[in-house]
């Protein structure tokens, strides 16, 4: 899953993880750029990279990337023409994947805490305030590591799971009594700008759908909705 980063003031089986905060240094924004309406369900580290190419307006170095690949490289003169063909047409593809994308759907590790019968709900520990996830793709074993970073943008509260307190104790009881869950969750890309330490592309959180795997035992807990839907 994307990994998750501590809230930041200046400010995720799939193969999705939860993910981390940017720093403060002045952006650089690139040309304009349309976003599509497809949406790229669970996108590991590569094909996060490869949208950030796509949303900046840049064409990645496949030809680079794949001739740097040890399996490449290291091939005898034979059959290394046939070994860079399929690497280019792999990284080609993945890039392809990208295009008209304009939505993300990522997976969130998160926790909730005791009920708060005042308010009527949990609270989540996953889209605090300043909430970004980090992806780090390195293409090939040659090249440095590069970070992406996804950067939430919603000015609204994000982490409260409303519900009335017999449906909070079925939750904990058909959790197993645990309080890990997984954020399914939508989101809508709004821009993309560049900053000291990487790329960053701005999305708005649409919601998510809590569930768990417990046990192997997968459960719906829930939905959390900011675009006009659901329980929110």
């Amino acid at each position: 899953m994307p990994q998750q980063e501590a809230s930041d003031s200046s400010s995720p089986a799939d193969t999705t993880r939860p993910a981390s905060p940017a720093g403060s240094a002045a952006d650089a924004t690139p040309p304009a750029v349309r976003f599509g309406d497809r949406q790229l369900d669970h996108p590991d580290d590569l094909q996060i990279l490869m949208l950030a190419y796509r949303l900046e307006g840049r064409t990645p170095p496949i030809d680079e990337w794949a001739s740097s690949q040890y399996r490449v490289k290291y091939a005898d003169e034979f059959k290394r023409p046939s070994l860079l063909k399929e690497e280019q047409e792999r990284l080609q593809g993945i890039y392809d994947g990208t295009a008209e994308v304009g939505r993300l759907r990522l997976n969130v590790n998160a926790q909730f805490g005791e009920y708060d019968a005042g308010r009527g709900g949990y609270y989540l520990d996953a889209f605090m305030p300043g909430s970004a996830f980090s992806f780090d793709a390195q293409p090939s074993p040659e090249i440095q590591r590069q970070r992406i970073t996804l950067q939430v943008d919603n000015p609204e509260e994000l982490n409260f799971w409303p519900l009335d307190a017999a449906r909070a104790q079925d939750v904990l009881t058909r959790n197993s009594g645990l309080r890990s869950v997984v954020l399914d969750s939508r989101f809508l890309i709004t821009g993309v700008s560049r900053r000291s330490e990487g790329l960053i592309i701005k999305a708005r959180l649409l919601g998510y759908t809590i569930g768990s795997d417990h046990y192997n035992r997968p459960a719906t807990f829930g939905e959390v909705n900011f675009d006009g839907q659901g329980e929110r």
